[in-house]
């Protein structure tokens, strides 16, 4: 009689359950009979954190146990219970967490082996819900601030995460630092892709990070995401626009180009810097969209072209800009309050600021939008260097501390913007206000 068959004829003798038959593949049979000790969470939670679970029923198929399988939640003085006198041998289980109305919250199934007594760490997932789940917590990079920076010190306030390219969720910074941990919705057993992306108070992108973590049936899993930097920038490059000609820096007649990001401080390069097939690089930026402005200037540092747009920027792009710079001319403004048919001071009207805005008399676009380029009402007069060429008219408002409404009278005053003509407060035009009746 060959071992195998003598294995299973001792199997169908013997009274207790558990014993597997196995051939010649190097495994070992179970020969020692144990207990069993489960040790349970529901869905990461302890029994004392989720009140709404009243005890655990445990079944063993073909196992008769105590109380017919129905256990406190905490019957051995901690989150589990122990089974005694097991025989050698691997066993199924089916756990469900009952609530006080006796209704199935969580569920979990599995085997265990007995060979020596045995522990089963378990966690039961929501009913009908996939069971496994991972923690997910997250460093920075090192800064000038810290070597292992903080949510405040790495200047972040939010974190947005998704698996498996689901939905975004937001969290603050802190819920996934300092010994803290997001738990990621239910997921099936495996391999998870997982994205964040850390965000400043203004909701700028600061870090970002992408990998992958694997679950596993009933046992929550961890992962520590290192967030990088996702910082970016943009080589820029400009070219003059004059009618329907591109022009060098030589044809345009331009030295120099101030540069300027996100109204920040200007920057002084000279004009071949960014021309004829060279770029110049900003410092670095988030990702996101940016403000750009470029003054190009003559020998004698008078404003001669003019760009001002936005670019905007992936996590760790570098991006190729090409600003046109346009043909710029002048213009000079002045104004005077009257009511009555007499001139008033700027005190005298009770009137501390004025709008001043240029309306192009041939498509009629305001050059400063629907609020207008705002003064101190004692200012005038105002000069401005960063105008089309075109006709405008021109048009102000002003409102008073008593609410009383000042206009300018409509095609009363029209200026012509030449290129490169920049007029003084000498040849400032003059815009009269009157009280709205």
């Amino acid at each position: 009689m060959n071992s195998r068959l003598l294995v299973a004829l001792l199997c169908l003798a013997a009274v207790s359950t558990g014993c597997i038959v196995h051939g010649d593949d190097g495994y070992d049979e179970p020969i020692y009979p144990g207990d069993a000790t489960f040790r349970w969470t529901f869905g990461g939670l302890r029994c004392d954190e989720d009140r709404d679970i009243k005890g655990v029923n445990i079944t063993i198929p073909g196992e008769r146990l105590a109380n017919d399988g129905q256990y406190a939640c905490q019957a051995n003085g901690f989150d589990g219970i122990v089974l005694h006198d097991f025989a050698p041998g691997i066993y199924s289980f089916n756990l469900e967490a009952i609530s006080y109305t006796n209704e199935v919250l969580y569920e979990a199934t599995g085997t265990f082996r007995v060979d020596g007594d045995v522990t089963v760490n378990i966690d039961l997932a929501p009913l009908g819900a996939p069971p496994s789940f991972a923690y997910v917590n997250w460093l920075f990079p090192a800064n000038s601030s810290s070597g292992n920076p903080n949510c405040n010190q790495a200047g972040v306030a939010f974190v947005d995460a998704r698996v498996d390219g689901g939905q975004w969720a937001r969290f603050d910074c802190t819920a996934g630092h300092g010994g803290n941990s997001v738990k990621t919705p239910y997921l099936d057993p495996g391999e998870h892709s997982l994205e964040l992306v850390a965000l400043d108070s203004q909701q700028r992108t600061m870090y970002a990070h992408s990998g992958r973590f694997v679950t596993r049936y009933g046992e929550p899993t961890s992962y520590t995401a290192t967030l990088r930097s996702s910082s970016s920038g943009a080589a820029i490059r400009w070219e003059f626009v004059d009618g329907s000609s591109r022009l060098g820096c030589g044809q345009a007649g331009v030295t120099h180009v101030e540069a300027r990001i996100n109204g920040g401080e200007w920057v002084r390069f000279s004009c071949s810097e960014g021309s004829s097939g060279a770029s110049v690089t900003t410092p670095t930026l988030n990702a996101g969209n940016h403000d750009l402005q470029l003054v190009a200037v003559d020998g004698q540092n008078r404003p001669w072209y003019y760009y001002s747009g936005q670019f905007s920027l992936q996590a760790g792009e570098t991006k190729n800009v090409l600003a046109s710079m346009w043909v710029i001319g002048g213009a000079s403004i002045k104004w005077e309050l009257r009511a009555g048919g007499s001139a008033l001071s700027c005190s005298q009207a009770g009137i501390t600021e004025v709008a001043i805005n240029f309306r192009d008399a041939f498509t009629g676009e305001l050059v400063y939008g629907i609020v207008g380029d705002r003064h101190g009402c004692n200012d005038a007069p105002v000069v401005y260097e960063f105008l089309r060429p075109g006709r405008y008219e021109v048009e102000m408002y002003a409102r008073a501390g008593n609410g009383t409404e000042y206009f300018s009278v409509n095609d009363s005053v029209f200026i012509n913007v030449s290129g490169h003509v920049f007029p003084g407060p000498s040849s400032a035009a003059l815009v009269s206000l009157f009280p709205q009746p």
